[in-house]
């Protein structure tokens, strides 16, 4: 080969590797150029999130002096952007309250980057002289220029207005629940002696008059069972009152026992009647004794109220356990009620039948639902008319301390 033809031979081997190295840093230049078109459009996007963010954002350096500002951060302050940067952040906060921001951002300057932001609460002034309240979240930047601090703004000031008002409405309830419960212990302390003297002059009534008449032994009938029913609206005035009360000293109740007790309490109610109650295996819950009692009085009242035209009542106290829940339940095969009247059950002086059926004051299931909801439980009734009813207490297992189950007992009286 001659040297003519070497000399060839390398020019094109030369012009090959020159064209594949150029065509390759076309390739890179070409992904240099999307590169930064990709991060001019991040760089855009980020400065449009900061400029337009919902909250303001501030960029203020070491001795507090705004380098940076957003959009909603001038209009809260009140001041066009321009005119903003160069000007000491604690200018805009309240005159008292200065001093505790300067402290502030001297705490983030100190505590270097990479530190939780640190939050406080401020009156801002505006330059018309009113005021609003915001939350200052501060937070230490790092980057080439130094260490700076970044300041997001947020407007509370309805939000403390809300907590305010809030407040008030829970001061004022709290005054009327506290006239209610003096209004209702007074009302029932009132009633109570007038009643036993009503029922003492019946008594005395009766005895003085040795051979009353028809038309006078039916008065005095009506003025004793009168005075009967103003014993009981007291008493039941009482347990209602009793239930309004904050839940005191909580301890361990057996259910079982529990149950077995009011049934016993409530022996006036099925006297020369054949009843049988029985019940499941029941926990032992950590609540208020006297409300516990008072929910089981009167659910097992109520049953026994609406069992008495039934030749044998039977009444059955229910428990079924959820990962979550206790489920209290209280049957019986009483006359039952209208399904679609369900939503009255629980309201105060409600009846569902009349009162020539049956008696009563229209509180206990009342009482039921308020001892209930202090629990944050639920209760409910289900029904078929004429074919019984049973009533559902729901209780969370987060607020009653579960312990474990006691030995069942099913008994009949």
């Amino acid at each position: 080969m001659t040297n003519y033809e070497q000399l060839r031979e390398q020019f094109e081997t030369q012009s090959h590797d020159l064209r594949v190295h150029q065509s390759e840093l076309e390739n890179q230049n070409e992904a240099l150029r999307q590169t930064n078109l990709e991060l001019e459009w991040t760089r855009n996007r980020y400065a449009d999130l900061f400029k337009f963010a919902p909250i303001g954002y501030l960029v203020c350096g070491q001795d507090g002096v705004i380098q940076e500002i957003n959009q909603t951060g001038c209009t809260q302050l009140g001041s066009e952007c321009s005119s903003l940067s160069g000007r000491p952040f604690p200018l805009f906060v309240e005159e008292g309250q200065r001093l505790q921001v300067a402290l502030l951002l001297g705490q983030v300057v100190q505590a270097g980057p990479d530190q939780e932001p640190q939050r406080l609460e401020m009156l801002m002034l505006r330059p018309d002289g009113s005021h609003w309240q915001a939350q200052l979240e501060c937070t230490p930047l790092l980057d080439s220029s130094g260490l700076s601090i970044r300041i997001a703004l947020t407007d509370i000031t309805a939000l403390k207005t809300a907590q305010r008002e809030a407040e008030q409405r829970s001061t004022e309830v709290q005054r009327l629940n506290e006239e209610l419960q003096t209004f209702l212990r007074t009302m029932t302390l009132d009633l109570t002696q007038p009643q036993r003297q009503m029922e003492g002059f019946v008594k005395l009534l009766s005895k003085s008059l040795t051979a009353p008449d028809a038309r006078s032994a039916k008065l005095l009938g009506h003025l004793q069972e009168a005075a009967a029913d103003m014993g009981a609206l007291t008493a039941a005035l009482t347990q209602f009152f009793q239930s309004t009360q904050p839940n005191r000293d909580p301890r361990p109740l057996d259910l079982n026992s529990l149950v077995d007790v009011s049934f016993h309490e409530l022996a006036s109610e099925r006297q020369d009647r054949q009843v049988t109650l029985t019940h499941d295996p029941l926990p032992t819950l950590h609540m208020d004794a006297t409300k516990t009692r008072l929910l089981l009085l009167n659910l097992l009242s109520n049953a026994l109220k609406f069992t008495r035209p039934r030749p044998e009542a039977r009444i059955h106290v229910g428990m079924q356990e959820t990962a979550e829940h206790y489920l209290l339940s209280v049957r019986d095969n009483g006359v039952g009620f209208d399904p679609a009247q369900s939503g009255r059950l629980f309201g105060l002086f409600e009846r569902l039948h009349s009162e020539r059926e049956f008696k009563g004051q229209g509180l206990g299931l009342a009482l039921v639902r308020r001892i209930v909801q202090q629990y944050e439980g639920q209760v409910w009734g289900e029904s078929t008319p004429g074919e019984g009813a049973v009533f559902w207490v729901e209780l969370p297992k987060s607020v009653v301390a579960v312990l474990p189950v006691q030995v069942t007992k099913g008994q009949s009286f």
